[in-house]
């Protein structure tokens, strides 16, 4: 299939469309609220009980540990219900008649809700950079581009898996409730049971490559054993997820019939 550069304009112009009917939905005043309060519950709460974090290590650490769920709750708000609600309210009927491609809708939309789950862990990472200012030792910004990079990664396979729900589903709610629990449930049993089949960790697993958010920084993977971390093959693991998942979910949508 060719590209004609009105089928670019046409992806953009879809794209902040989309953008701004999540606005306007609320869903994402919605994220950017439950993200402050994770936020501000884990690095404010601790000093209510006159226990204040020890060092920054131990505080990157709590933060990063909420991020694979804000993450899930990201592409449960945008990338689940996307593509679902154009058959679910009725206006594919509009927009497929219209002379836009179906490939120009499917990544302008896939470009739209990255932009805002994306914008939200931007937030959250300049957030959690700023509070470790007021810590003895802080890490090199280095790390922490590195980390949201994972976390980038991480968000892109995340909403291709996302996708395939919610090009395939009827309802919004469905879909939602699916890559939920895909996400957070069935992808760990899976990588559990392999693990425990196997005797070795299925580095090829989504949630297993998720790591790669905390191996980036030296002083937390210390912690948590991940000195060894593969971080070509996690790198690679949610590359290949979201491509293929960009891929098939792609296929779906561009054969759907109202």
């Amino acid at each position: 299939m060719y590209v004609e550069s009105d089928d670019i304009r046409q992806t953009f112009v879809i794209s902040k469309n989309e953008i701004r009917k999540f606005i306007r939905g609320k869903r994402f005043l919605i994220y950017v609220i439950l993200a402050a309060m994770v936020f501000s519950l884990i690095t404010f709460l601790p000093y209510a009980f006159d226990e204040p974090w020890e060092s920054t290590t131990f505080f990157l650490l709590a933060h990063n540990s909420f991020i694979y769920l804000m993450i899930i709750l990201g592409v449960t708000l945008f990338a689940s219900t996307t593509y679902v609600s154009e058959f679910e309210d009725r206006t594919a009927l509009i927009v497929f008649t219209r002379p836009v491609k179906k490939t120009s809708i499917y990544l302008g939309k896939f470009i739209g809700c990255f932009i805002m789950e994306a914008i939200v862990m931007v937030g959250y990472f300049a957030a959690m950079a700023t509070a470790t200012l007021f810590f003895d030792s802080v890490p090199p910004i280095s790390q922490y581009l590195a980390s949201l990079g994972c976390v980038m990664l991480f968000l892109f396979a995340s909403s291709a898996l996302a996708a395939i729900f919610s090009v395939t589903m009827k309802k919004s709610g469905t879909a939602a409730i699916l890559t939920f629990f895909t996400m957070f449930l069935f992808i760990s049993i899976i990588t559990t049971v392999i693990a425990h089949a196997t005797g070795d960790t299925p580095w090829y697993m989504l949630d297993n490559a998720s790591n790669a958010v905390f191996a980036v920084i030296p002083d937390v993977a210390d912690t948590l054993g991940l000195t060894d971390f593969d971080m070509t093959k996690a790198v690679a693991t949610m590359m290949g997820w979201g491509i293929v998942s960009m891929i098939i979910s792609w296929f779906l949508f561009t054969r759907r019939e109202m």
